[in-house]
């Protein structure tokens, strides 16, 4: 019996090793791909395949080719749509900044907004406007979209009304913002002839770069920029996975797969979507760079809340992957207490397990907080893994709890399928 109780003492310590390892093979990944001191939005090592090569010219206008010259012909036709809800924080920059992203290709430009009354509208139409002065064809779209999920119901809206055609649809949420951003880098890897094949769907990983305005906004930035969950780091270690902040579909592989209008009634949209691609042989990737968010101003509560939703998406649409929370994204606090009840059996390996696992999240802190463009102190750095783990911890918790959601002042049960009904219902 005190063997066996001997040997459990030593848990902890297998348990921190291996979270080392796995932070250490994602930082690993990540760096390959991260050009060292590159800000948000600027490329990374390792394009994609059938992405063009970067230029030396990082503020060529959208529309134009790294070299300044206009589209070919038979060059990608992309449609890029701004699914937008309310009026944000920093809307009318993050709506504008198409105009100074990177993009050899045609492009066209639809703000998706609900209806006449959505406090988006003013900053749709000024951007709308901006964007045709800078030669970029753009309008607004009213889509009454009213499907539990109000984004894929307003994505659907706009490609089933689009009468141009086009070969790429590019989604970029409100709150990025793409001012310098290379989206050749997201949609090269579409194209014919693409080297070795050319991808179904490309996605940027999203990082928040505003500066915080409230604790929520600190918490999220937290988990987005200092933790192993900061999509950076995970894109290495989850291929299936599909972000869709920013992302570029191929319009044929989007039909294929049911288009935006099969995803309304799931919580996790770009979720389904990228199974839906998979589950067709197709190809997912994260590109080599990042999706910058100016999203601001958010209670503490909300952010909880907020990440709660995402781990309900991943309690029902990838429920393999429930565990992975405890055991990776918010594991050194319960690593350290377990270290604690084994020390007076072990005091030397609950020592180093207390100590690899501080350690190697204090390395994913710091790494992810640059993945952002931010240097962190030691600190800082401890702190907001601090942060992070205790929202990601509550958020798990809450996840659990119920398979209830608030979304968009709407009230929804999920299924086991990720399917939303209205509460109640």
């Amino acid at each position: 019996m005190n063997a066996l109780l001997h040997a459990a003492a030593f848990a902890p310590l297998a348990w921190a090793l291996a979270v080392a390892s796995v932070s250490a093979e994602a930082i690993r990944r990540a760096a390959r791909r991260r050009a060292p001191g590159a800000p948000p939005g600027a490329p990374l090592h390792g394009a994609l395949p059938g992405a063009p090569p970067h230029s030396a010219l990082p503020g060529a206008p959208l529309g134009t080719s790294p070299s300044g010259e206009a589209p070919a012909a038979g060059a990608l036709r992309v449609l890029v749509v701004r699914p937008c809800a309310g009026p944000e924080p920093h809307l009318a920059r993050t709506l504008r900044s198409l105009a100074d992203a990177r993009l050899s290709a045609s492009v066209r430009c639809v703000f998706a907004v609900a209806n006449a009354g959505d406090g988006a509208l003013p900053a749709a139409s000024a951007a709308a406007e901006a964007l045709r002065a800078a030669a970029i064809p753009a309008e607004v779209a009213l889509t009454a979209a009213a499907a539990p999920n109000r984004k894929a119901a307003q994505l659907a809206a706009i490609v089933a009304r689009e009468a141009a055609p086009f070969d790429v649809v590019l989604v970029a949420d409100s709150d990025v913002d793409l001012d310098g951003v290379d989206l050749d880098a997201l949609v090269g890897p579409l194209r014919d002839g693409a080297r070795p094949a050319p991808l179904d769907a490309v996605w940027a990983p999203p990082v928040e770069v505003a500066p915080a305005a409230s604790l929520g906004d600190r918490a999220s930035a937290a988990v987005l920029g200092a933790s192993l969950h900061a999509f950076p780091l995970l894109a290495g270690l989850d291929p299936r996975g599909l972000v869709g902040k920013l992302f570029a579909v191929r319009a044929d592989a989007l039909a294929a797969a049911g288009g935006f209008a099969a995803l309304t009634a799931h919580l996790g949209e770009d979720m389904e979507l990228s199974r839906r691609l998979l589950a067709r042989r197709g190809a997912i990737a994260a590109a080599p760079l990042v999706a910058p968010s100016l999203a601001a101003g958010r209670a503490l509560g909300d952010v909880v809340a907020r990440y709660a939703r995402w781990i309900t998406v991943i309690r029902a649409q990838r429920p393999a992957l429930l565990a992975t929370y405890p055991a990776l994204f918010f594991a050194t606090p319960l690593i350290a207490a377990l270290a604690v009840v084994a020390a007076p059996a072990a005091p030397a390996a609950a020592a180093a397990a207390a100590a690899i696992a501080v350690a190697s999240r204090l390395a994913v802190a710091a790494f992810a907080a640059r993945m952002a463009g931010r240097r962190a102190s030691l600190l800082a750095a401890a702190a907001d893994a601090c942060l992070a783990d205790l929202v990601l911890g509550a958020a798990f918790f809450r996840a659990l709890s119920s398979r209830t959601v608030v979304w968009r002042s709407g009230r929804f049960t999920i299924d086991r399928r990720g399917l939303l009904r209205e509460a109640g219902a």
